[in-house]
């Protein structure tokens, strides 16, 4: 089913809005959010910011941007969802909703199937769609076990470089490398059907 991609300057207030609320967290997990070119998110009135906003919309480049997106993954996703449902043995959802920003992080996504896609960082690809669908795909593991940040992303690195996947032209995170000695060899070893104890093995690992 081909993503349902979607872009709008409310779409971008509404990103910029919450970007600003997580600012504390995204610090303190060492993110850099990218804001409009101008503006001081700590300091600045939300109406200044959403004036820079106004400025750099421009509506063509989000709509080339739909279109690339839309045809790279539209060569892929077959192939890529028979493999998740080899991995994860079940149905996958293919309804995924994509919304198009400039700003914040690089990919962001919210239960049940949404993705943000920052299509102004340099390392977005159709590969940080795959990455955000994985990320949905364990969220109801990673809160059950309340897995910490860095290690849920080198968790969905794994999934992408491994079988039957093995994305070769993924380029795995720096962010999550610190957790690679203990879960590279779990994983290894145990990220296989019942998907759960992989991650109850993980949870007691670390206490």
């Amino acid at each position: 089913m081909p993503l349902l991609i979607k872009f709008s300057i409310e779409h971008e207030k509404e990103r910029i809005k919450k970007t600003i609320e997580k600012l504390p967290w995204y610090e303190d997990h060492a993110y850099s959010p990218r804001f409009p070119q101008g503006v001081n998110p700590k300091t600045d009135k939300i109406e200044k910011i959403f004036l820079a906003l106004k400025n750099e919309y421009i509506e063509k480049d989000y709509k080339k941007i739909a279109n690339q997106l839309g045809n790279e993954f539209s060569r892929i996703e077959n192939d890529f969802y028979n493999k998740l449902e080899i991995i994860f043995r079940k149905k996958i959802r293919q309804n995924f909703q994509i919304i198009l920003t400039q700003y914040g992080v690089g990919g962001s996504y919210r239960l049940p199937n949404k993705i943000i896609y920052n299509f102004a960082m340099k390392s977005s690809s159709v590969y940080t769609v795959l990455h955000e669908i994985i990320h949905l795909l364990i969220e109801s593991y990673i809160t059950k076990y309340k897995i910490e940040q860095n290690e849920k992303e080198r968790i969905v690195d794994l999934i992408l470089k491994s079988e039957p996947l093995a994305l070769s032209d993924y380029k795995m995170q720096k962010r999550g490398e610190e957790c690679k000695k203990y879960i590279d060899p779990l994983f290894g070893e145990y990220f296989k059907p019942p998907i759960d104890d992989f991650f109850k093995k993980l949870s007691k690992l670390k206490s």
